[in-house]
């Protein structure tokens, strides 16, 4: 049966990034998240650049408005390698994060059970509360009597029940032999993201040192990668600016022609644009693309160059 994805109204923005054709990929990766959802959602431009800013995470060219990039548009860039088609569960704008999440994660148990060939699912988001709150010190072994805590909890409130069933999705898509990854979480060494009590469900921390402060870490994070990253502007060998390397790897995953700024005459874009993109939400994809691509070469055609 074929997949029915749910692409909503980013046609536009993946056009442009030009992500991996379906027949050219060997894996299949869900991501669930909230994707920027085309220019035309907005009723003017002037509610468009408003919403960039409240969820877009870079102006890149520095010209006070953020790109058409929201937090699954990143993720999905991080995870994307030659050989890794994703494939985008859109979160509604508007509606409640977690509603979301366990909407579009019952879409992937239901593609995965038709037999869809999905290999793995990235969740970068979190339901953390404070490592206290369960028996000290964490055990890896007692992850039951955890989710039973989390149940309990969501007896009387609904965050919790929504949290709960969360859990209980990421196990049933698990269960089937999917590489399903979450995040540890970004409120320091004393918090635990209750996703990562899902049985076979990989935690993904900060592989830098000095992070606790600010990237979860405990006894639930079961790989690592690296969580900050700094963008800089790639290069062709002539000099001529190709786009932005967001990952670390030469390569220009955001072409110039993608930014809100672009004009074919301007040459003056900056070199390495501040904000750093930080936290666990970047470390997830980047250990799956390990997992599945090793080290391959992650440039994509034409969108390599110089630094």
């Amino acid at each position: 049966m074929a997949l029915s994805l749910i692409l909503g109204l980013s046609l536009s923005l993946s056009a442009c990034l030009m992500p991996e054709t379906e027949n050219q990929a060997s894996y299949q990766v869900a991501v669930v998240d909230r994707f920027y959802p085309g220019d035309d959602f907005y009723k003017d431009a002037g509610e468009r650049k408003t919403q960039r800013w409240l969820y877009g995470l870079v102006d890149l060219d520095r010209d006070q408005d953020r790109e058409p990039l929201y937090h699954g548009d990143i993720v999905s860039l991080f995870a994307s390698a030659p050989g890794i088609q994703v494939r985008r569960y859109v979160m509604l704008q508007g509606q409640p994060p977690q509603q979301e999440i366990l909407r579009q994660l019952k879409e992937v148990r239901k593609h995965v059970f038709w037999g869809e060939p999905i290999h793995a699912l990235v969740l970068s988001w979190e339901s953390s509360t404070l490592a206290s709150a369960f028996e000290k010190p964490l055990q890896v072994a007692h992850a039951a009597d955890y989710k039973e805590q989390v149940r309990q909890w969501g007896l009387d409130q609904e965050t919790w029940n929504l949290s709960y069933q969360i859990i209980r999705l990421l196990e049933d898509i698990a269960e089937t032999g999917v590489n399903v990854f979450t995040i540890a979480g970004n409120g320091g060494s004393g918090m635990v993201n209750t996703y990562s009590f899902a049985s076979g469900v990989i935690t993904v921390g900060a592989s830098e040192e000095g992070l606790q402060h600010f990237i979860s870490e405990n006894v639930f994070v079961s790989a690592r990668a690296r969580a900050v990253y700094q963008p800089v502007l790639v290069r062709d060998g002539a000099g001529v600016p190709v786009g932005y390397d967001l990952d670390g790897d030469n390569c220009a995953e955001v072409p110039i022609s993608c930014l809100t700024g672009y004009s074919p005459e301007r040459m003056d874009y900056p070199e390495r644009p501040w904000s750093l993109l930080k936290g666990s939400s970047f470390a997830a994809p980047q250990a799956l693309k390990h997992l599945l691509a090793g080290g391959a070469n992650y440039c994509q055609s034409s969108a390599q160059g110089k630094r």
